[in-house]
């Protein structure tokens, strides 16, 4: 089975430096025989989401969220690091989702400026995991000394960031494969899967 990769650059500005750390996940994905999706949220701009709004519904960057995320295995998600969380937009991005992300399977990357990255990264596992998603145990943050003149030099977050679109790959076919299985049980032997 060939797997579905999503990969989410969630910035709502034209973002060199995430960017960057989004490509190259996308193409250690590819490298590992995944057909990949990208999706920008800068070139994709969601309405801010309105619980219950039945015209969001239609809206056509909100139907190809929707589609897109439910038609990945898993996925890539990029952020850059705000005041010690994830980008608003990629909150609201996930705020237009939920059955889409269940039981799937996510790797995170973060751009940032002073800060080390664990607190949006911290923020975007969580979310992802709120969701009823599965997590890498394992990340990449990319500070403003890992570029030089613009461009992404550091081997060691470069590594790990391939690492990460590897992984994804290797990963989310298991896992939706498991919770398919899981969905199709009955009672306890269903787990969560059961409930979605």
């Amino acid at each position: 089975m060939t797997p579905k990769i999503l990969v989410v650059c969630g910035s709502s500005r034209v973002d060199g430096k995430l960017e960057q750390l989004t490509a190259l996940a996308a193409n250690s994905a590819r490298q590992a025989g995944a057909e990949v999706r990208e999706l920008s949220l800068e070139r994709t701009p969601l309405p801010v989401m309105v619980w219950g709004d039945a015209d969001q519904a239609k809206d056509p960057a909100v139907i190809e969220v929707r589609e897109s995320a439910a038609w990945a295995d898993g996925f890539i998600l990029g952020t850059p690091e705000y005041h010690g969380s994830m980008s608003g937009a990629l909150k609201n991005w996930f705020d237009f989702l939920y059955p889409e992300l269940a039981g799937k399977f996510a790797g995170v990357v973060a751009s940032t400026g002073g800060g080390t990255g664990d607190m949006s990264i911290t923020a975007v596992k969580n979310c992802f995991q709120w969701c009823h998603g599965f997590v890498l145990p394992f990340h990449a943050a990319a500070t403003a000394t890992a570029y030089e003149a613009g461009e992404l030099r550091d081997a060691r977050v470069i590594d790990r960031v391939r690492r990460i679109g590897h992984d994804v790959a290797r990963y989310a076919p298991v896992l939706r494969a498991a919770f398919e299985d899981g969905r199709s049980r009955e009672g306890v032997a269903a787990g969560f899967a059961g409930l979605h």
